[in-house]
């Protein structure tokens, strides 16, 4: 039997993906951590300040600041969120390594911070980075995702 984590992180592209395309694996998952409808045992979300940024900037892209603040608010009432704090310092110390992509230290920084058991994104390039030079925690895509702990 395969133990759930009960703390994970989802990328930005999880949010996007999953509120826009009702049919995908990202979808999947947000109703399953409560997203759509709040749920009373759902595991541990971990977000921050860079997460939120990002999803209201690819929002208004693709959309709508409205859109942005819709999912945020999703977030909010609906989420079991464990809400970290990034230091600056950090961000520079990670970039400075060079292993994580730079544009992708922020939601690094956030799973671990969290200590997130599981990161869930659809960036297959940071997937690999986070895999191979850190192996600080689980790192799946949406569909791997659904498929082990999902079903």
């Amino acid at each position: 039997m395969t133990i759930t984590p009960s703390r994970i992180f989802l990328d930005t592209n999880i949010y996007i993906i999953g509120a826009a395309d009702p049919h995908s694996y990202e979808s999947r998952l947000l109703e399953w951590v409560g997203f759509v409808e709040k749920k009373i045992d759902s595991v541990e979300v971990v977000v921050s300040e860079e997460l939120f940024a990002q999803i209201l900037r690819v929002a208004k892209r693709l959309q709508n600041k409205d859109w942005g603040g819709e999912l945020l608010g999703r977030i909010w009432q609906n989420l079991n969120i464990y809400y970290v704090l990034l230091e600056l310092n950090e961000f520079s110390r990670v970039e400075a390594l060079g292993v994580i992509p730079r544009e992708d230290v922020g939601v690094y920084l956030t799973a671990k911070i969290g200590k997130a058991e599981c990161f869930i994104s659809a960036n297959h390039k940071l997937i690999s980075a986070l895999v191979k030079q850190t192996g600080e925690f689980e790192c799946l895509t949406p569909e791997e995702f659904v498929k082990q702990y999902v079903g």
